[in-house]
């Protein structure tokens, strides 16, 4: 499902967008679910958990542009479209990687196309990347960044080349989600193949020199996906 919010002072401008929206993606038959919101402060401030996000600029009190900088500096990775009145600010909308820039009243051919690239964008993001989602930001991590996943508590880390990301989740969401680019081989521990240097006794050496158990309860089918990995059909 494809989760949109759309931000905007104007209440009646909101709902026809969203019923723009909400027709087009119903054509293509696709499950979405759109949320309004009337400030832009509520953007920052409280939850926001969405894929793509259309944001007016000029509102009272923080305006589209500065809520759009806020939002990627807090880790907000999801695609920004402006819907605006105003032409002028078009090239401050490259800063904060909008996917694009729609004037008022905005033409339907051109959300058309805007939407299919980015629904595109998105499918593709997410087969290639782990998304983490909380009640606060959403957030995609590449696998080709993942060293591991490991659960302690009800706590997941992310062990990546930039560093350990955390978050409350279940580990079997996580194993359905990462599945096949990270193999089970621990109930605490989720590998990437590409980092695995060595498996002896029990445990998995990784590039970056840390190690990780290997259950008896996960070996087989642990030994089993690598060889299916190697021979190259995963």
């Amino acid at each position: 499902m494809i989760r949109i919010a759309i931000c905007d002072d104007e209440t009646v401008m909101c709902e026809k967008l969203k019923m723009t929206v909400s027709s087009i993606l119903e054509k293509w038959k696709e499950n979405y679910q759109i949320v309004c919101h009337p400030s832009a402060a509520g953007l920052l401030w409280g939850p926001l958990d969405c894929d793509l996000l259309f944001l007016d600029i000029r509102m009272p009190g923080i305006d589209g542009m500065r809520a759009a900088g806020g939002l990627r500096e807090q880790g907000f990775s999801g695609e920004l479209i402006f819907v605006t009145a105003f032409s002028e600010y078009m090239p401050d909308a490259f800063e904060v990687e909008a996917a694009d820039y729609l004037e008022k009243p905005v033409d339907r051919e051109r959300l058309e196309r805007t939407l299919k690239r980015v629904l595109q964008r998105l499918r593709r993001d997410r087969e290639e990347s782990f998304c983490i989602r909380t009640a606060n930001w959403c957030r995609t991590i590449p696998f080709g960044e993942i060293y591991y996943c490991e659960v302690i508590n009800r706590k997941i880390f992310v062990h990546t080349k930039q560093g350990v990301i955390d978050y409350y989740g279940r580990m079997k969401e996580a194993e359905a989600q990462a599945f096949p680019r990270l193999v089970r081989c621990h109930r605490s521990y989720l590998v990437n193949p590409h980092f695995l240097r060595e498996y002896t006794g029990g445990e998995i050496r990784m590039e970056n020199g840390e190690r990780i158990p290997v259950s008896k309860n996960y070996r087989q089918a642990f030994l089993e996906r690598m060889l299916a990995w190697m021979e190259g059909e995963e």
